[in-house]
């Protein structure tokens, strides 16, 4: 998510309120939340006919006091002539607390729930997404679509 500020998350959120009708319903699965946080490495490759590629993928948090976090990725790169170069790449993403999410989305007009998210390629109980239910009012504050 590259939404790296509490403000960011805010108005991202009253766009989704905004977008929903009275008593619908919104769903966010961020990436990871801080309490559940651990950095991670994955990497890869394929082999076409002519070319390859080969990747290293580094999640990774320099400052746990912060709301963001790094991903840094390379590829090596090997073309049809034999050679290879290689490529670096940056991302920096969100990261809020558990009790972030709920507050903001409490605050902009949704009823949070609390869902876990279960799926066969990430640990059993290890995550969760954040269900927002029932708008409390409509965009325009009134209790009714707008």
């Amino acid at each position: 998510m590259y939404l790296t500020t509490e403000s960011e998350l805010r108005k991202a959120l009253t766009t989704a309120l905004v977008h929903c009708r009275f008593g619908g319903a919104a769903l966010f699965a961020p990436d990871h939340a801080q309490e559940d946080f651990h950095p991670t490495t994955s990497h890869g490759g394929h082999d076409g006919e002519h070319r390859s590629l080969r990747y290293l993928e580094w999640t990774w948090d320099p400052d746990p006091t912060d709301t963001t976090y790094l991903v840094d990725m390379v590829y090596l790169l090997r073309e049809s002539d034999g050679s290879v170069h290689v490529e670096r790449d940056r991302h920096v993403a969100g990261l809020f607390a558990r009790a972030d999410w709920l507050r903001l989305l409490s605050d902009v007009g949704f009823q949070p729930t609390v869902v876990p998210f279960e799926h066969s390629g990430l640990e059993a109980g290890a995550h969760e997404v954040f269900c927002w239910k029932e708008a409390k009012h409509g965009p325009d504050g009134s209790g009714a679509d707008a």
